[in-house]
C-alpha cells in the first residue's frame, strides 16, 4: 500500500482530505484550485486494489500510469521549490564550425585552430522570484531569471528562447560536465539582477516628477494657511486667550503638513520585498569548442560553446 500512502501524503499537502472506506478504497475531496487537474470534479473515489475496484465501479483504479496518479505527478512537478530537467535536443552538431567561430570572434586578431570538438553538458539555472511593490498599495509580481553557470552570467537569450526546449524528467545524455558548477554564485548573481531591476522600476523618472510636484503642492497650501492665521495673530486687540488659539491653529497646521507630506513620500518611495519561489535546473547538450589563437608568434586557448536551443554560439571562461 506504499501507492495509497504516497497518493494520500500529495493529497492531504494541497489541502486535499482523504477518508479510508475499506481495505484500498477512500473518498477524496479536492481543492477548488485543483479541480481542473480531475476534470472539475472535487470529489472522487479511489480503489488501490485491482479486485476492489471492479466490486466499486464508482471508484477510479489507482496505479502507475493511471490518469489519477499522472495528474497528481504533475501537481507535484508544478509544486516543487526545485527540479531538474534535461532537454532533449534534435541535432547537436554545427555545419562549417571554423567559419562559424572566426564570424562570431571577429575582432580576434590571429590565426585560429579548432583543436578539440566534443559534446558536454550545459546547466542553466531557473530562478523565479515573487516581487512586491509596497507603498501605499501592495502590487505584487513575478520575474524569471535565468543564470548560464558555465559563465555565471544572466542569459536573457535563454529565458527568451525556453518555449523552444523539450525535456524530460530523466537523464537523456552521458555528456561530461566541463565545469564545477556553483549553485550560490548562480543565486547571488541572479538576485543582484532581480534587485537591481526592481529599483530601476521604482526610481522612474515619473514617479520623481509627480513627487516633486505634489510635494510642492502640499508646501503651498499649507504654507498659505499659515500665513493666514499669522495675519489673523497680529490683529491689534487680541486677548491672550485668543492669541493662543492661533498659535495652537499654528502649530496644528504644521503638524497636519508633515504628515501629509508623510503620506506622498510613502505613496512614491515604494519599498521593494523579493522572495525566490522556486529553481530549476536544466541540463542542455552543447557543443564545445577548445580553439587555439596563434597571435605574433603566441598561442592562447579559448572555449567557445555553440548552443543547438538559441542556435548561437557563446565564449566560456579560458
Amino acid at each position: 500500500m506504499q501507492l495509497q500512502q504516497f497518493v494520500t501524503e500529495i493529497i492531504e499537502e494541497i489541502g486535499g482530505f482523504v477518508e479510508p472506506i475499506e481495505y484500498a478504497l477512500c473518498n477524496v475531496l479536492i481543492p477548488e484550485d485543483y479541480i481542473s487537474h480531475f476534470q472539475n470534479r472535487a470529489e472522487i473515489c479511489l480503489a488501490f486494489d485491482f479486485e476492489v475496484a471492479q466490486e466499486n465501479p464508482e471508484a477510479e483504479f489507482v496505479t502507475f500510469g493511471s490518469y489519477i496518479l499522472e495528474q497528481l505527478l504533475a501537481i507535484v512537478q508544478e509544486q516543487a521549490v526545485s527540479t531538474l530537467r534535461f532537454v532533449e535536443v534534435e541535432r547537436l552538431e554545427l555545419g562549417n564550425p571554423l567559419k562559424k567561430i572566426s564570424d562570431y570572434l571577429m575582432n580576434e586578431s590571429g590565426k585560429l585552430t579548432i583543436v578539440e570538438e566534443r559534446p558536454i553538458l550545459g546547466i542553466w539555472a531557473v530562478f523565479n522570484y515573487q516581487i512586491t511593490y509596497v507603498s501605499d498599495e501592495r502590487i505584487e509580481t513575478s520575474d524569471q531569471v535565468w543564470i548560464n553557470l558555465l559563465t555565471n552570467e544572466v542569459s536573457s537569450t535563454m529565458k527568451k528562447d525556453q518555449n523552444r526546449i523539450i525535456y524530460k524528467h530523466e537523464a537523456l545524455y552521458n555528456y561530461p560536465i566541463p565545469i564545477q558548477i556553483d549553485l550560490s554564485k548562480s543565486l547571488e548573481v541572479a538576485t543582484k539582477y532581480v534587485k537591481q531591476k526592481g529599483e530601476q522600476q521604482n526610481n522612474q523618472v515619473h514617479k520623481l516628477v509627480a513627487l516633486e510636484k505634489d510635494v510642492t503642492r502640499i508646501t503651498n497650501y499649507y504654507t498659505e494657511l499659515l500665513n493666514e492665521n499669522e495675519k489673523r495673530a497680529s490683529r491689534k486687540g487680541l486677548s491672550d486667550e485668543k492669541k493662543k488659539e492661533i498659535t495652537t491653529k499654528s502649530a496644528a497646521i504644521e503638524l497636519e503638513k508633515d504628515k501629509q507630506l508623510q503620506e506622498i513620500h510613502n505613496k512614491y518611495n515604494v519599498q521593494t520585498e523579493i522572495n525566490l519561489d522556486n529553481g530549476i535546473l536544466y541540463f542542455i547538450p552543447l557543443l564545445e569548442f577548445t580553439l587555439n589563437i596563434e597571435f605574433r608568434g603566441t598561442g592562447k586557448k579559448k572555449i567557445i560553446y555553440y548552443n543547438p536551443i538559441t542556435k548561437k554560439l557563446f565564449e566560456g571562461n579560458s
